[in-house]
């Protein structure tokens, strides 16, 4: 079977749907949110949404997975060794971050089964925390762990905080502590200094 993209209709549709997911997430926790409640805040008919999902579960779930295709990726012939390209690339995902506020406040609240925390987590573990080479597996894995959950929080409290810091500077904080974290004392490279 040859899956058909979708048409401008369906892509509408879900948008109407999935914005009205995050304006009820901005209010009620995704428990109290009523397949129901969605339909009539994007006026739309239940059998739309049931066309497309089977709970609002499966919407945020949706809506999550958009956020994590549309953040830039580090290059796929990524130089971990290359300071400025890893700093260009983090910045262009604070950036992306930055543009998508909104998103990213309601996505990255704290109630209790937040997959996207999780899943921000293990995107962060899979190309940009970089782990000093010489770690053995498991180590290197609870490190850049380590890293990826701490980056994380400090990005929901950037997005909480109004950004007080540039893209940059939250770039250069994320690496220089995770240099510092991951290198057991290895000289800090001057790129990542704060």
């Amino acid at each position: 079977m040859t899956i058909q993209p979708e048409n401008r209709r369906v892509r509408m549709t879900k948008r109407l749907m999935k914005d009205a997911m995050l304006e009820l997430l901005e209010k009620h926790e995704l428990a109290g949110i009523s397949v129901t409640a969605i339909c009539n805040t994007a006026d739309v008919h239940r059998s739309t949404f049931y066309k497309y999902y089977s709970d609002p579960t499966d919407l945020l779930h949706e809506i999550e997975q958009d956020f994590l295709e549309r953040i830039p990726s580090p290059p796929a012939i990524l130089d971990k060794q290359n300071n400025e390209q890893l700093l260009s690339s983090a910045t262009a995902f604070f950036e992306f971050v930055k543009e998508n506020e909104r998103a990213f406040r309601i996505l990255l609240r704290e109630p209790s089964g937040n997959s996207f925390f999780s899943r921000m987590v293990e995107f962060l573990c899979s190309g940009y925390v970089p782990v000093h080479s010489g770690k053995d597996e498991a180590s290197a894995r609870f490190i850049s762990l380590y890293i990826a959950y701490g980056a994380v929080g400090l990005m929901r409290e950037w997005v909480e905080a109004g950004f007080p810091f540039s893209s940059q500077e939250m770039a250069k904080m994320i690496f220089s502590l995770s240099w510092k974290i991951s290198s057991y004392g290895v000289s800090q490279p001057d790129a990542f200094k704060i």
